[in-house]
């Protein structure tokens, strides 16, 4: 109320004055708008003034109730931690057991249930509003009670499934958090060292690969050349080949015209032989033209005579 009301008395300070101003540029009278605006700029100082005390005296307020939280914060922890000596002495837990523990020591008075176990507690635990961390062989749990924070630790063993010691500490906190932070970091250098095998393997089975499709162009090159010179080399010796065969043909067809040449060079010298041998043949009668193949005999062949032709017809020996 004593803010809204300084306020007001700062906007109508500003108000007024600014519409004296204006009355005054106009010539009109502008006198009581600002003895307004000076009495709205006394209003608003007395508020501020008042305002300031006030919250200078809930400040003062804030800070005792906080450092008496603080108190009670730490006593409560001292208290619950002796109360809880004797539990945490014992050598196991089972989880229920020290579920119930823990709830007991954030302020929780509902129980644990009977079939406890890690992952039920950290479940539970969450959905009652507690920052629960789960570790390799540690539960931190912060419990906000009464808008103070409390750190709880306990100890687990995975074989066994079973507690082996409950903690709470003020203290705790840094240690969960020094903790935490080295787990991360440490899964971190695992990621990157990870991330870095996984990129050396990938280049080396990208360069693998690379050699490996190099290698396999090189034989192909080396196969395709190998077929384009045994497919040459087949060309040359089918081609050699057909002009051997080529060759071979000419030389028995001139073979052949030089054999039918001399057959008939040796026929013609023979059937001349012969003709001449006919022309200049003399029979003395019809049984040595017959011997000679001559049977009959016309007129004006060689060896033709007149008492061959008994009968006059122009052909000897016909009978």
């Amino acid at each position: 109320m004593v803010d809204f009301l300084g306020v007001i008395g700062l906007l109508g300070f500003i108000v007024f004055l600014i519409w004296g101003i204006v009355r005054a540029i106009r010539k009109k009278k502008a006198k009581k708008y600002f003895l307004i605006s000076v009495g709205s700029l006394i209003l608003f100082l007395v508020f501020a003034v008042i305002g300031g005390q006030q919250m200078q005296k809930e400040e003062e307020a804030q800070q005792a109730k906080e450092a008496k939280m603080q108190a009670e914060r730490e006593a409560r922890i001292e208290k619950k931690t002796a109360t809880t000596a004797s539990a945490t002495a014992k050598p196991t837990l089972k989880f229920v057991e020290a579920a119930g523990i823990i709830y007991k020591m954030v302020g929780d008075t509902r129980s644990a249930d009977v079939d406890m176990t890690k992952a039920k507690f950290i479940k539970t635990s969450v959905m009652k509003g507690y920052l629960t961390t789960k570790m390799k062989d540690h539960v931190y749990m912060y419990a906000d009670v009464d808008k103070s924070g409390e750190w709880i630790q306990a100890t687990f063993d995975d074989k066994d499934n079973v507690v082996k010691k409950v903690e709470m500490s003020p203290n705790l906190e840094k240690k969960v958090v020094a903790s935490v932070d080295k787990e991360k970091a440490t899964e971190t250098a695992k990621k990157e060292e990870a991330q870095k095998k996984a990129d050396e393997q990938r280049k080396q089975e990208e360069q693998k690969a690379k050699e490996e499709a190099q290698a396999k162009a090189a034989e192909e090159k080396r196969k395709q050349e190998e077929a384009t010179r045994a497919a040459e080399e087949k060309r040359v010796a089918e081609q050699k080949q057909k002009e051997q065969e080529a060759l071979q043909a000419k030389q028995q067809a001139e073979a052949e015209q030089a054999r039918r040449e001399a057959e008939e060079k040796a026929q013609a010298e023979a059937e001349a032989q012969q003709q001449q041998q006919t022309q200049t043949a003399t029979f003395a009668n019809c049984t040595e033209v017959r011997a000679a193949g001559r049977a009959p005999i016309r007129q004006g062949e060689p060896g033709f005579q007149a008492k061959f032709d008994r009968d006059g017809d122009g052909i000897g020996c016909d009978q």
